[in-house]
């Protein structure tokens, strides 16, 4: 069968769980027979050298792609574009005469938009969504309100302030943190009314407030969605997306570069420890640095931190100054997909202390490929994965203090690193994810005629 893979950016710039996971598919379904595509945004910055609109196509690792240029960003794009951009829906239909696929899974519909959904079914083929992240239903994808609170939908106000927070020293930021909640909503009544076609700003809170309803809409069409967790599933089903079409799935990994590392069975001292991952906010990596630094000092423990140095300058060089004058922190910065062994093989215990859900960090899995416990926010999403005293530890959110307990833990308590590895059950493959997906591609293939 022919399978087109949709996501919000690919290789080779970006590289991060979304866009391994679409690879290792694609690869693994041309492997077993099947042609694959992939039809991607990519943003529209400088030195991207791409239009809004502009395509370019290439291959990656075998696998064809098509990129598309995203509209220009900033404050006075419009902000509709997020969620319904009709040239992402004419660059999809091209795509689609031009590939004729059997099916279409989408991994991601930001930067594509909503709008690509029903310019796939005019085909008449399946559509298969996974909800890689909570984009469907909060339009900064996290989930993490402005003010540090979890959320659990969308809501005008808050909606405002947290895209306006992502703008730190805006004018369009301070004018949300001064404005009350009550005069947001009434902007978003107002915008409905002629004035808005006066007011650049009513026409976005506008868009803003039509958002969810319009996803919703769209996403009736979709045919299956796939989740990785429960918590996923509760939330979609909470804001009225997936009744009777979801499954939950956690997908597969690559271990092929991780099988062959021998055993762990190091005991502390010294205790190693390692972070892997986006150096963003909402990751939590000064969450570690200050448990780090609550650890005596003449505990025996170095931490690693290992990720991309230059897209998050200003909180890099906060990390940085957390770290100053502390020896056992090093930044070794990002390292290649084939290096994840070797990466891996130099730490007893992983920390995943995310501010936000997490819907499957694949660096969990991959740390339990590698027999190495991990340590993590107890948030849902993550602790579906790491259980607590059984393959790892769970410390409470935005809590160092909670987190330097549980290092120290690892470190003080004999045979406790040891239990916890050989509590680590077996990972899902790639192969396995791979063949799971085939056969519910047939079985949706199965239950419709064939549109030429």
């Amino acid at each position: 069968m022919r399978v087109l893979f949709a996501a919000h950016q690919f290789f080779p710039e970006h590289y991060a769980g979304v866009e391994v996971v679409t690879l290792g598919l694609a690869r693994e379904l041309r492997a077993r027979g099947h042609e694959t595509f992939v039809l991607a945004a990519k943003r529209s910055i400088p030195g991207n050298d791409i239009e809004p609109g502009e395509t370019e196509d290439y291959e990656f690792e075998g696998v064809p792609v098509r990129r598309v240029g995203r509209p220009k960003e900033g404050p006075s794009r419009p902000y509709r574009l997020d969620y319904e951009n009709e040239v992402m829906a004419a660059r999809a239909r091209e795509y689609m005469r031009e590939v004729r696929p059997d099916i279409v899974h989408a991994e991601h519909f930001q930067g594509l938009s909503a709008a690509v959904i029903p310019a796939f079914k005019e085909f008449g083929v399946p559509l298969v969504y996974t909800a890689t992240d909570f984009w469907a239903m909060c339009p900064v994808v996290d989930f993490r309100r402005h003010d540090g609170a979890m959320c659990r939908g969308p809501e005008l106000a808050h909606c405002v302030r947290c895209i306006a927070s992502r703008h730190t020293g805006t004018r369009m930021k301070a004018i949300a943190d001064r404005t009350p909640a009550a005069a947001i909503r009434l902007a978003g009544a107002l915008s409905s009314t002629p004035l808005a076609a006066l007011s650049h700003q009513l026409r976005q809170i506008g868009a803003l407030r039509e958002r969810p309803d319009y996803i919703r809409e769209r996403m009736r069409l979709v045919d299956r969605i796939i989740v990785y967790t429960r918590l996923m599933r509760e939330l979609l089903l909470a804001n009225g997306i997936g009744e009777g079409k979801i499954v939950v799935s956690p997908y597969g990994i690559d271990t092929s570069r991780i099988a062959g590392l021998p055993p762990g069975d190091s005991e502390p001292p010294p205790l190693r420890v390692g972070f892997i991952g986006t150096l963003a906010p909402h990751k939590g990596c000064d969450i570690l640095i200050r448990a780090f630094r609550m650890l005596p000092r003449e505990m025996q423990a170095e931490l690693k931190i290992y990720g991309n140095l230059e897209r998050f300058k200003p909180f890099v060089r906060h990390l940085r100054r957390l770290a100053a004058g502390d020896r056992r922190i090093s930044f070794p910065g990002p390292f290649r997909r084939e290096e994840v062994g070797r990466v891996l093989s130099g730490l007893d215990v992983l920390v995943v202390p995310s501010r936000w859900y997490e819907n499957q960090p694949g660096v969990i899995l991959e740390a339990f490929a590698a027999r190495m416990p991990v340590v993590a926010t107890d948030l849902g999403g993550m602790s579906e994965f790491v259980r607590h005293e059984e393959n790892g530890l769970l410390f409470g959110l935005d809590d160092p203090a909670d987190l330097a307990r549980q290092l120290r833990r690892l470190y003080e308590e004999p045979g406790l690193l040891r239990r916890l590895r050989e509590g680590i059950g077996p990972v899902k493959t790639v192969e396995e994810d791979a063949a799971g997906l085939e056969a519910l591609y047939e079985s949706l293939l199965s239950g419709r005629e064939r549109v030429v």
